[in-house]
């Protein structure tokens, strides 16, 4: 590991890398856009590794993603559900998120796509011990809407300790029984805001929504020392394990009632929920341009 390097962080210089690194290259590709009628999502993998040694105060070590994303060893990831490329229900064509109707068929009836989500390479034993045993932290960034009309972006950063129960049992599960058994098999995928995240315990680290329109961004929560536990939404669970939780107490209760009365996984009761089996995709289909 290399030497933990610091810098002096503030909000004035979140907020400036904000307004440098995704408000104006964001702006411009919509810009663009609407010109070329080419995608209006920029990759913002880069920009989130500046914005996570802002955030912990911990420089990086120069690796373009190639090695540690922050001096002190920790693993940086990120995705955006902002601005994904959707599509029409009605044809299936691909929609920009500009377009408010089909291209194709002139349907204003659009599938918003919101599901981008953090994508892990593990593809050896060594790898999977350096990230379950070695690395410090796994932070992980995400950028999305409160809502599908709603032109502000979240921004929020998550800590994770990968020695955390299911962090271990969710990356070898992967490894052991998905990899290892597939001639050809997808990176492992971790989906924002569902099942497995919640069940690694994040902790909530930074939240800021980001006026697009005025280029201003309104830090709401930002705390290493003191993070968040982030609560896993009651409805994620499957019958059996609502049962389990609560027992004769939602015997009588409808399911809107009991999310009502319950809206949220008792924090101590995350150790006693398993985890669920997954199926890995391989990469065997080849491309095909049309």
């Amino acid at each position: 590991m290399n030497k933990i390097a610091k810098l002096k962080t503030s909000k004035e210089l979140i907020k400036e890398c904000i307004n440098d690194l995704y408000i104006d290259p964001r702006n411009s590709m919509r810009k663009w856009s609407k010109i070329t009628n080419q995608t209006a999502l920029g990759k913002f993998a880069y920009p989130s590794q500046h914005l996570s040694s802002l955030i912990t105060g911990i420089k990086g070590v120069g690796t373009s993603a190639r090695g540690d994303d922050l001096s002190d060893g920790s693993e940086v990831k990120s995705c955006s559900r902002a601005d994904q490329l959707s599509e029409c229900k009605e044809c299936g064509a691909k929609v920009l998120v500009w377009q408010e109707k089909c291209p194709a068929c002139n349907s204003d009836k659009i599938n918003i796509k919101t599901d981008s989500h953090w994508i892990f390479l593990i593809r050896s034993k060594d790898e999977l011990d350096l990230l379950l045993n070695k690395i410090p932290r796994i932070i992980l960034i995400l950028f999305d809407k409160k809502s599908e009309n709603s032109e502000d972006i979240r921004l929020r950063a998550w800590s994770v300790n990968p020695r955390e129960k299911h962090v271990q049992e969710f990356f070898k599960d992967y490894f052991f029984n998905n990899y290892e058994k597939k001639s050809n098999p997808a990176p492992c995928n971790l989906h924002p805001l569902q099942y497995d995240f919640y069940m690694m315990k994040p902790k909530i680290i930074f939240n800021a929504e980001i006026n697009i329109k005025d280029k201003e961004t309104n830090i709401l929560f930002w705390n290493l020392k003191k993070p968040k536990n982030e609560e896993m939404p009651i409805h994620l669970l499957k019958k059996e394990q609502l049962v389990s939780l609560f027992g004769n107490k939602i015997e009588k209760l409808s399911k809107k009632e009991i999310f009502k009365k319950y809206p949220f996984v008792p924090y101590k009761e995350l150790d006693n929920l398993g985890i669920r089996q997954k199926i890995t995709k391989t990469n065997k289909n080849k491309y095909i341009r049309r």
